[in-house]
């Protein structure tokens, strides 16, 4: 009987020893695997934040760019033609039409934001009309001018739907062009340099409304 209990009483000596060994062996293999997941999973978010965030930042660039109305370039095309036009320079006259015409034609108003859409397109096919015919017209200054009235009304209008730009503009007024009935004009300066009478009356005019 001695014999028998001190047999049970060794084996169970021996299994609380070797048990806890083998739990501790368990952790410390596991242990690794949870501290390289740790590691490995904030740096795959941030960079799949840092990507989100980049491609979100050219989706806005892009939104903005298509939803801008280049009316500055519309009427930094317009200004040196009207401003041939009071130098009596035909020839200059037509070379800055056609570089408006160019600039018009390239603008899609379906990629533009703009309330009054169908209204936006007819100013703009009107205005790259006009502007074919003066840059067509180098040799004939007076059809010229009568097209500049047209586009100048174009720009007027193009500018209340759009606004300037942030461009400070004056709109002049010109009582004795087209047979009394007057003519007005688009200029980036307050002084009167008149386009449709050139060097006959240069002067002739006044401000009819800062824009």
């Amino acid at each position: 009987m001695k014999n028998i209990i001190t047999v049970l009483l060794v084996g169970a000596t021996l299994y609380s020893c070797t048990k806890p060994e083998n739990k501790v062996s368990e952790r410390k293999t596991t242990e690794p695997e949870i501290k390289n997941v740790d590691k490995t999973e904030p740096a795959v978010a941030s960079n799949q934040s840092q990507e989100v965030k980049e491609r979100s930042e050219e989706n806005k660039q892009e939104t903005v760019e298509l939803s801008a109305f280049p009316i500055q370039q519309v009427i930094k095309g317009y200004l040196p033609l009207k401003n041939a036009l009071t130098q009596d320079d035909a020839e200059k006259a037509s070379n800055a039409a056609k570089t408006l015409f160019s600039i018009l034609k390239r603008i899609d108003v379906s990629k533009i934001n703009v309330k009054n859409t169908s209204e936006v397109r007819d100013i703009l096919e009107s205005a790259t009309e006009n502007a074919e015919h003066i840059g067509d017209n180098a040799n004939d200054i007076e059809h010229q001018r009568e097209h500049l009235l047209s586009l100048s009304n174009d720009i007027t209008d193009l500018i209340g739907e759009v606004g300037t730009g942030g461009l400070k503009l004056y709109q002049d007024f010109c009582p004795m062009y087209n047979n009394g009935k007057g003519g007005t004009w688009i200029s980036e300066t307050k002084e009167i340099v008149n386009p449709y009478e050139g060097s006959k009356m240069l002067n002739c005019g006044s401000v009819k409304k800062v824009l």
